[in-house]
């Protein structure tokens, strides 16, 4: 046997996916266009195919409300991709394999590669794995013993995907919740600290806001809900920090229409457009808010700025935890 695994020309030329196949997995995601479906089976059961992915984030929200029930695990041919979910974050080289939770948010930012891809229950692997929610988005890494003996199974099962019956089907179904136990076995030793998780979990907080701060109904709960923790949790976690998470939001959010004060191009939007651009809905809260932070008000930063008359600090940027 090749010690080559993760070389896609080492797999039989497939024969191309059913109708059905191609339609289950063209109803998983709301993204289209971004992948080729090379081979595959869909039962009732058990469902997979092998992929050719162009670059892409696919979220929990681009998901159909119907998957939100099932797990995907994916084994890397060729081309990596980064993975979030949980606070965790997993780096996924070719030979690995992943798994992702469809019913907890989760971030998934692939490059160009060659994936094969198993859809499953998730019941029937919680029957198996109860600590689940702790293994999504953790890279198996493929030179580990216990790793290979799933390897092997993928390898032979996406080889004659086009024999599959329902039956066998099922029987693989039942087997591979245990080999992914025992494939998870052999990353104990690598799960992080609870200081080091919970710096994990402010980070993947952190990258949620910044990408929803023009959303002006990003509060605690939409957030909680966002990363998959509990407002509560939420508090707790920067309760240590120097800003609690809504003040460093409204930090954020004043920071971006500073910069967008600042520049010359943007001067023909007015200051209102700029702040509800960034979620401000109150002009006088923001205008307020901006005056505590920098010391002078929105409009004389602008004027200010635009003329060239502003001190050196001013000009920088507000520093905010990464």
């Amino acid at each position: 046997m090749s010690t080559q695994y993760h070389d896609v020309t080492a797999f039989p030329a497939p024969p191309g996916a059913s109708a059905s196949t191609r339609l289950f997995w063209e109803s998983l995601s709301r993204r289209q266009g971004v992948s080729t479906i090379l081979d595959g089976y869909a039962g009732e059961r058990l469902r997979l195919a092998t992929f050719r992915h162009r670059p892409h984030v696919l979220t929990g929200d681009s998901l159909a409300r119907i998957h939100r029930g099932a797990a995907l695990l994916s084994h890397h041919l060729e081309g990596g991709a980064t993975v979030e979910q949980h606070g965790r974050q997993g780096e996924i080289a070719p030979g690995d394999f992943c798994l992702i939770d469809l019913s907890r948010p989760f971030r998934l930012q692939m490059g160009a590669a060659a994936v094969q891809t198993l859809y499953m229950p998730l019941a029937a692997l919680r029957e198996v794995m109860p600590r689940i929610d702790q293994l999504s988005a953790i890279g198996l890494h493929g030179h580990l013993s216990a790793v290979g003996y799933l390897r092997v199974l993928f390898q032979e099962l996406f080889a004659h995907a086009g024999e599959l019956t329902e039956a066998v089907a099922d029987r693989v179904a039942d087997a591979i919740p245990h080999m992914l136990a025992a494939a998870f076995e052999s990353t104990a030793s690598l799960e992080p600290s609870p200081s080091q998780l919970r710096q994990q979990y402010r980070q993947q907080v952190r990258r949620f806001v910044r990408d929803h701060l023009a959303d002006s109904s990003l509060c605690i709960e939409m957030i909680g809900a966002g990363v998959g923790l509990s407002p509560s949790y939420l508090f707790e976690l920067f309760a240590d920090e120097p800003l609690t998470l809504m003040r460093w939001v409204r930090a954020e959010r004043l920071a971006r229409c500073r910069r967008e004060l600042a520049d010359p191009a943007l001067r023909h939007r007015s200051i209102a457009q700029v702040a509800q651009a960034w979620g401000f809905g109150d002009m006088t809260n923001f205008s307020r808010s901006f005056r505590e932070l920098f010391g002078i008000s929105p409009r004389g930063y602008r004027q200010a700025s635009l003329e060239g008359t502003l001190g050196r600090q001013l000009l920088s940027d507000v520093h905010t935890s990464d």
